[in-house]
């Protein structure tokens, strides 16, 4: 889906402000910085406490630190689970940390105003590659948005129509989902389809074949996967070259 861009220029950065109005004078260049780490560098995908708690982290090391900083930065650093959920434990078990409840609030305006933007529907080619690998592929969501607004933005644009399964934020990390369902399948028969190193991260930890989608390409990307790829992949023949060939063309685009 070609969702990041905008929820991070019209969601998640703005949030930062509407909780820390204190850091208005700085808006624009707090803007600016989390759209490139969340967006264009191989940070891309970070997830979203772990970006705020990064912002927060540059913020206090040029002297601007907000209130409750340190909490949020040791949740953060300390954390096995990063949900909504899993951070209202925490606030319930130390009601003293006051970082805690702003970082909630932050990630339910960030929830709320996602809820407001438009549908942007998928990259182009996306239609015609999934409805080729479901001829021969199970395939399942993997992510770590919730997951009304996936069931939401694929139902929108008849992308569920391909899907065999759905596992967003509230599932678990992208590597115990991953690790969960390469259990149904041989193990060189499982392949992720990312855009972020967290994707590549939860591939290689799994031990499965990892497909870039290059930030920026992402319509070439889709049509090579359906017209090359995938049928190197129907056929058993994406081999360790292939992946390399593939993994290094993901990180220097990022370059």
């Amino acid at each position: 889906m070609d969702t990041m861009t905008i929820k991070h220029e019209q969601a998640f950065g703005p949030a930062i402000i509407d909780i820390w109005p204190e850091l208005a004078p700085y808006r624009e260049k707090i803007l600016q910085r989390w759209n490139v780490f969340n967006l264009y560098e191989i940070t891309r995908g970070i997830n979203r406490f772990k970006g705020l708690s990064k912002m927060l982290t540059e913020l206090h090391e040029t002297g601007v630190t907000v209130d409750g900083y340190a909490d949020i930065k040791h949740w953060v650093d300390t954390t096995p689970v990063f949900s909504n959920p899993e951070l209202t434990r925490a606030i319930f078990k130390n009601p003293d940390q006051k970082g805690l409840k702003y970082m909630l609030a932050w990630s339910n305006k960030v929830n709320e105003r996602i809820d407001n933007l438009p549908s942007v529907g998928p990259f182009p080619n996306v239609h015609d590659a999934l409805a080729y690998a479901n001829q021969f592929a199970d395939i399942a969501i993997v992510s770590s948005a919730n997951l009304s607004a996936v069931d939401d933005e694929w139902s929108t644009h008849r992308l569920t129509q391909y899907v065999t399964g759905m596992f967003a934020q509230e599932a678990g990390t992208k590597e115990y989902c991953i690790d969960a369902l390469k259990s149904l399948y041989p193990e060189d028969q499982v392949m992720m389809i990312g855009d972020a190193k967290g994707d590549l991260d939860a591939a290689t930890h799994n031990n499965v074949y990892f497909y870039p989608i290059l930030v920026g390409n992402e319509a070439t990307s889709w049509q090579s996967f359906k017209e090359t790829y995938a049928d190197h992949f129907r056929l058993n023949n994406f081999d360790t070259t292939m992946q390399k060939q593939l993994i290094n063309q993901f990180y220097t685009n990022f370059e």
